[in-house]
């Protein structure tokens, strides 16, 4: 499991209720946020082929695709947006922690929490300030320039990847509790 489910697990041996519904919990959020990273897999191949298909027709018919510019921006939040909680998910967020690593197990715990807890806040942050910008948005009716796209799906989509981020981090501190050894 992504998580370390088995730490997770082991933090939690009151009732054993209790831990089959946490164990669901995970799963379902996992099952989730896989999904999101899909449809941002598939975003993606539709910015590439659009480009391709732009620039092919720029290059040698000077009929480029109208929009592309509009298009691309919005398949980028979906990309990155639907794809980041699967990065945590999986343990392949950038992490810089040359020196963390060489401190004390302690140390390194009290890092982890002091990291994650910062991200945590910030995540949630984002995540009221993308639903915040997607309820202005579809209140101003704001759409693009060119092809009129409405605005607020995607800005409501910077909530939910914010959203399913602030999850995985959650998860992370329960990870990380379970593996304390002081």
């Amino acid at each position: 499991m992504a998580h370390g489910l088995e730490e997770i697990k082991n933090t939690v041996t009151q009732d054993t209720s209790e831990t089959v519904w946490i164990q669901d919990a995970i799963k379902i959020v996992q099952r989730v946020v896989f999904s999101c990273c899909v449809v941002g897999a598939v975003a993606m191949l539709f910015m590439m082929f659009l480009t391709v298909a732009d620039v092919i027709g720029r290059s040698f018919f000077t009929w480029p695709i109208t929009g592309t510019y509009e298009l691309s921006r919005y398949f980028l939040v979906v990309i990155v947006l639907l794809g980041i909680a699967y990065a945590q998910q999986i343990g392949q967020n950038i992490a810089v922690d040359y020196f963390v690593l060489k401190m004390p197990p302690r140390c390194q715990f009290i890092f982890g929490v002091i990291s994650t807890s910062l991200g945590l806040v910030f995540c949630a942050l984002v995540t009221w300030q993308g639903w915040e910008g997607g309820w202005n948005s579809m209140r101003a009716k704001t759409v693009s320039d060119t092809l009129h796209i409405p605005s607020y799906p995607f800005e409501f989509l910077i909530a939910v990847g914010a959203f399913f981020l602030c999850i995985e981090l959650l998860l992370k501190l329960l990870t990380l509790r379970s593996s304390i050894k002081c």
